[in-house]
């Protein structure tokens, strides 16, 4: 389910060498709140690696007075277009989160991959 891509032989190795893919399953959300089953599909995520400087703001930004990672405040960075770190696909937010399933998974493979 997890991948994390290193290559070493091409120009943009810093690029690539922490990118991180992975699926998730989601499936959209009925107007009287229930799962469509049958609808489910696998999404494909691509991210980009921040740079260590940028992976640690975004995850003390996120904690709070406890020390824990809000998700809100977390995600909120995650989906921020000028973060970069989002690459494929685009329409994931909190808008297609509203409408869909899967927010849990791709939290949890997000946080893990920038805690790495």
């Amino acid at each position: 389910m997890t991948e994390t891509k290193k290559t070493t032989a091409t120009n943009d190795v810093k690029v690539r060498l922490r990118q991180h893919k992975f699926t998730f399953e989601s499936a959209p959300l009925k107007a009287d709140g229930t799962v469509d089953e049958a609808n489910k599909k696998e999404i494909s995520v691509t991210e980009q690696f921040p740079g260590r400087r940028d992976a640690v703001a975004i995850l003390d930004d996120a904690r709070g007075a406890a020390g824990i990672v809000r998700e809100s405040n977390f995600l909120d960075a995650i989906f921020d277009k000028k973060s970069n770190i989002l690459i494929e696909p685009q329409t994931l937010g909190w808008e297609y989160f509203d409408t869909h399933t899967g927010l849990g998974d791709f939290y949890v493979e997000t946080l893990s991959f920038l805690q790495g």
